[in-house]
């Protein structure tokens, strides 16, 4: 996506001054000519003030009466509305002389500038969201960074904007740097003429651009380059970025696994080859109240910013690389190859959203599932745990909510609240659709090669019209994809997973499993009140058959068992004393609920708890043993 400028015949660097251009034409309304010249953006990563950065903006000869710039209020990847340019202060306009022009914000984002004939830069400053996460809902890998000297991570749209109809236009951007902190990004750097004449062209990085659409979609991390490596994996050069502040973690020690991984991942996508250059920026947070603590990460086409808590040990931040970096890579495919009008042509402050979730975001992490299981890495019954685990999460939500309308209207009530379901109930589609494909096929095909005739029928620059996707998939698929597609996506039809696992010769069902008294699997089902000392039931876990035979329920206030109080502070008594209690005694509760006292009473039973099963037939037949054998590669 980068192209090198062969030939840039003056560079004057007064730090945020570059003259490159000398002409731009546009108007707020839409243009009949884009211009041709690139937009010149700076930005000076030393002299940092108050925790901010300066940006500045350099366009000129344009015609227009007024002109509005914008920071973006949502970006491709992110499914809610963060509004960047809440983070800018003290914006100013400029004409070729210095002299001020009149600017004024409108909302979050928007600034409309008069005179706009005479524009020739603007600035301001920026401040980041990873040090205020307390006061916003910024994903913290969808955000920014600004550790003076230490670390900057340069979402770039957070910094950069855009203006009215000019998201076609070409950048080019100058990073001013400390020297001792390096970019780590999938951009090429471009060669800065007359470098002998600038001895501080060391210092500054620059990087083009052929529209908006680039900038927003190549991260940069500016850190300290010891704590970087780069290795090949199957033609695709791949960087691994660190920034440990504690020097806790280091980039040599974790590349074994990423390698193994993107190989792995390689291997299993075959032919699919969008990328030769793969860049993991991973930021590794103290988890303090002023550093980020939303932990996970955002996909780019060649890219992803990686947030984890360095306080992880070496082998739970490699687990959790392994899954971020599973699901991120994929994303390579979908949405980054494959996708709709409304991604290609992304509306930053008003956009639209795509129909197509669990095709982004469900594919993509069924994939990240179905890999692992595929290429070794993880067992049969690893892999079914996880299937169940998906089961068990996408009940926490609307289980009748058809998934293109709650994708259309992802970002507004009720429909954002459902937006984790396309983690679970959107790989289960994934899974679903290739199981079908696997029994039509007699094994031969599956999701995987429906996902590879789509990427040769669209592309990055081709892309689909929502509403003939399913259509399309028909074609290269089967009928009865789409009948499933308009049944249980489109339509509000619940899926019966035992249904279609079946056809895999993979039983489904319920096992009643013993349970303790007071909790299942390291999952407690009480909890003790700070504020009132009270000891409370709740958890995420249905209860046990004892409980519920007991008619104990979620929010009941346990004040004691056969006459023993219970309280905050000797909570964990009750372990060790139902520990003693004896099949067939009789047992008496005291609890509170909704302020009044209650009596429950019941003989002590052998506690259970309903779990559902997913294992393998055993008298599975041929048929089933050939779908699940070219399924999970068995």
């Amino acid at each position: 996506m980068q192209r090198t400028i062969e030939k840039i015949t003056t560079l004057v660097f007064a730090f945020a001054i570059f003259s490159l251009s000398s002409g731009c034409k546009t108007t707020e309304q839409p243009i009949a000519q884009i211009n041709t010249l690139p937009i010149i953006a700076s930005i000076d990563l030393i002299n940092v003030v108050d925790d901010k950065v300066k940006v500045e903006i350099k366009v000129n000869n344009l015609d227009a009466d007024t002109l509005s710039y914008y920071l973006p209020k949502i970006v491709p990847g992110t499914y809610q509305n963060n509004s960047y340019g809440k983070y800018v202060e003290d914006f100013k306009a400029y004409d070729a002389l210095g002299n001020p022009l009149y600017a004024k914000k409108f909302g979050d984002n928007r600034w409309k500038i008069n005179n706009a004939s005479k524009l020739s830069k603007i600035t301001y400053w920026v401040n980041d969201t990873f040090d205020s996460e307390t006061t916003h809902d910024v994903f913290s890998p969808t955000g920014s960074n600004i550790l003076k000297d230490k670390n900057f991570i340069l979402n770039l749209y957070a910094f950069i904007g855009y203006f009215d109809g000019m998201k076609e236009n070409k950048y080019n951007l100058f990073i001013k740097h400390p020297e001792s902190l390096k970019a780590s990004t999938s951009l090429e750097k471009n060669i800065i003429k007359n470098a002998e004449a600038n001895p501080a062209s060391d210092k500054i990085d620059f990087f083009s651009f052929d529209r908006y659409a680039e900038v927003a979609d190549h991260p940069i991390m500016y850190s300290n380059a010891e704590n970087t490596v780069t290795f090949t994996v199957n033609g695709i050069n791949v960087l691994l970025s660190v920034y440990s502040n504690n020097s806790t973690h280091k980039a040599e020690r974790l590349m074994p696994q990423i390698e193994r991984v993107i190989r792995a991942q390689k291997n299993f996508l075959g032919n699919i080859n969008s990328t030769q250059k793969y860049s993991i920026l991973l930021y590794l947070s103290s988890s303090k109240s002023n550093d980020a603590r939303g932990f996970g990460a955002l996909e780019h086409n060649t890219s992803t910013v990686v947030v984890l808590p360095e306080s992880l040990s070496y082998d739970r931040l490699n687990k959790s690389l392994t899954d971020v970096v599973s699901h991120e890579f994929f994303h390579i495919v979908t949405p980054l190859t494959i996708h709709s009008k409304e991604i290609r042509d992304f509306d930053y402050n008003t956009p639209k959203m795509s129909k197509h979730l669990w095709l982004y975001e469900g594919t993509t992490e069924y994939f990240s599932l179905l890999f692992q299981i595929s290429q070794g890495l993880i067992s049969k019954e690893d892999f079914f745990e996880r299937i169940y685990e998906k089961i068990e999460a996408s009940k926490a939500f609307d289980n009748t909510m058809s998934f293109t309308t709650m994708s259309k209207n992802i970002l507004k009530d009720p429909y954002r609240k459902n937006y984790r379901n396309v983690y679970e109930k959107g790989a289960l589609i994934s899974m679903c659709i290739d199981i079908i494909m696997r029994e039509k096929s007699n094994g031969s095909y599956g999701i995987l090669d429906l996902i590879k005739s789509l990427s040769t029928t669209y592309g990055i620059d081709v892309p689909f019209d929502d509403d003939e996707l399913i259509k399309t998939i028909e074609k290269v698929s089967y009928p009865e994809i789409s009948a499933f597609l308009q049944q249980h996506v489109v339509g509000n039809t619940p899926i019966d997973y035992e249904f279609y696992l079946k056809k895999a010769g993979v039983k489904y069902g319920i096992r009643n499993i013993p349970s303790s008294y007071f909790i299942f699997e390291q999952q407690p089902f009480v909890t003790g009140l700070e504020a009132t000392k009270e000891v409370i039931f709740t958890s995420d876990t249905p209860f046990n058959s004892f409980l519920k035979g007991l008619g104990v329920t979620q929010g009941d206030v346990l004040l004691s068992i056969n006459k023993k109080k219970y309280k905050l502070k000797n909570i964990y008594d009750l372990f060790g004393d139902s520990n003693k209690w004896k099949i067939g005694d009789q047992i008496t509760f005291k609890i509170k609920r909704n302020d009044e006292i209650i009596i429950l009473k019941s003989k002590v039973i052998e506690p259970t708890v309903e779990k559902i099963i997913i294992e393998l037939n055993p008298n599975a037949s041929e048929q089933q043993k050939i779908v699940l054998k070219k399924w999970i590669n068995d």
